[in-house]
């Protein structure tokens, strides 16, 4: 049975309109996935691994249908406690504590409208972190094959610097060469 593996939402659940998502096979594309849902980037899914639609944003699917566009990336993550999840860890305590206390409706739309931009506010930092450490990855390695290729030219110097030795201790070139620069014509 398929369920999301990030809010472990299910089938079984019979939510209406939940569609599931297996993680995609391109590797870099997977790690945007990873790091979205705030698994460590070493983290691998497995093949029956998913996400839920819940996760998605509408831009995400093709016109009117379930389906992911091949470049989608899930980015709607609520990395606190739901409501019902509180609601469910405060039943076994008494009634004074750890109830939840009902806001004022006034107080209820601001608090909310607080934490809606305080959530996008997270999510949007989150990306530009994921994102930045995947720059860097990306720098690392095209750093990491510079240096290679840095470490081949100075052998390829020194072997050229070795050959130029020998041939000047077998007399085939002069030890001190003498090289001529072009003399320029100026016309005044």
């Amino acid at each position: 049975m398929q369920s999301c593996d990030f809010c472990g939402c299910g089938p079984g659940e019979n939510i209406h309109g939940v569609s599931f998502y297996t993680f995609p096979l391109k590797k870099n594309h997977r790690r945007h996935w990873i790091v979205n849902m705030g698994k460590d980037a070493e983290w691998t899914p497995s093949e029956s691994s998913s996400l839920c639609s819940a996760h998605f944003t509408p831009d995400c699917f093709e016109s009117e249908s379930a389906r992911l566009h091949s470049d989608a990336i899930p980015t709607v993550f609520n990395f606190t406690q739901s409501k019902n999840q509180m609601l469910k860890d405060t039943e076994n305590l008494p009634p004074h504590q750890g109830a939840p206390i009902e806001p004022t409706a006034k107080s209820r739309s601001s608090c909310c409208d607080c934490y809606t931009r305080l959530q996008a506010t997270e999510r949007n930092y989150q990306l530009k972190l994921a994102t930045a450490q995947l720059q860097i990855k990306e720098y690392k390695k095209n750093l990491a094959e510079e240096s290679r290729k840095a470490t081949q030219w100075q052998k390829r110097a020194i072997v050229l610097q070795s050959a130029i030795r020998a041939m000047k201790q077998r007399g085939s070139i002069p030890a001190s060469r003498k090289t001529s620069t072009p003399k320029n014509n100026h016309l005044e």
